[in-house]
């Protein structure tokens, strides 16, 4: 099955027809802009280059960081996360293709958006299921224009910015096993652009068994391991594909997560089809990193 499942991920990832937007600042305040960017000498596995890009972290003590890829240590702070509703803290973030934004899940199931340029957060919806869990995985489809939501109990959520509902989907499970995976709580959807003829994949990082796996059909919550991170972490992950767009069309795609290894918060680039992390560097002791969401458009 898992051969399968690799082989249509590849097929949307390649074969697809694709398209893309997003305007406006990064929220980085002194970022370089989009002509000054590339990717850095540092290779990674099979694939040619790491990417130079701002990052938008979330951490433990509720603020907005940012930070270059290829430098975590040296995050600037944006601000505390101001305006919630309902919510005592946000437990993910991610950037939403269809208008650009940053937008966060509550822990109380309030769905915002966040300025990234000051960290006010505008609520604009509620999730109608309460939330099951430690630790989650949030990210856009950007196919679907939906909120994806899953947990370390197996939760598996979908909510429609525009219907504004929320759907229970399938708890997240190891055919052929139907028990809960309970370690998954890292989650990026490939191919953020605005085509609707655009194929998109869910990856997922699971803690419990420290590798990368494929969930699909995402509704399904069918999971299939692509590959071992090659490290130990903790359930506190932040995971984020990046899609870089030319013509319209996606041509190459850059995960990274935040993994906590050995004590330390670190930043890593993810090589999707072997699951494998590779340290770009660590955090300050201060940033513990919970989430992270990569502005679009800038390669």
């Amino acid at each position: 099955m898992l051969a399968g499942v690799l082989a249509m991920a590849v097929s949307l990832l390649i074969a697809a027809p694709l398209g893309s937007a997003r305007g406006g600042d990064d929220g980085c305040g002194d970022s370089r802009s989009g002509g000054d960017r590339g990717r850095s000498d540092d290779h990674r596995g099979d694939r040619d280059r790491i990417a130079d890009l701002d990052v938008i972290g979330l951490t433990a003590d509720a603020r907005l960081i940012c930070f270059e890829s290829d430098d975590p240590g040296d995050a600037r702070t944006i601000g505390n996360v101001t305006g919630l509703v309902g919510d005592a803290r946000l437990v993910g973030i991610d950037y939403r293709p269809s208008n650009s934004l940053l937008y966060g899940v509550g822990n109380a199931g309030g769905a915002y958006t966040i300025n990234d340029d000051t960290a006010v957060a505008t609520k604009v919806g509620q999730l109608t299921v309460a939330l099951a869990g430690a630790s989650f995985g949030v990210d856009v489809n950007p196919a679907a224009d939906a909120l994806r939501i899953i947990s370390d109990t197996g939760q598996n959520l979908r909510f429609s910015f525009a219907l504004g509902t929320t759907t229970m989907d399938v708890t997240l499970t190891y055919p052929p096993s139907t028990t809960p995976a309970t370690g998954v709580t890292g989650a990026g959807y490939t191919n953020n652009d605005l085509d609707p003829n655009t194929a998109t994949t869910l990856y997922d990082v699971d803690s419990m068994l420290d590798q990368v796996a494929i969930q699909s059909p995402a509704n399904s919550g069918q999971l299939a391991a692509t590959g071992k991170l090659g490290v130990d972490t903790t359930s506190t992950i932040g995971f984020d594909v990046y899609s870089t767009i030319r013509n319209g069309t996606t041509v190459d795609l850059d995960a990274f997560a935040s993994l906590t290894v050995g004590g330390q918060a670190r930043f890593y680039a993810i090589t999707l089809f072997t699951g494998r992390a590779k340290s770009l560097g660590s955090f300050s002791s201060r940033n513990q990193v919970i989430a992270i969401a990569i502005p679009l458009n800038q390669l």
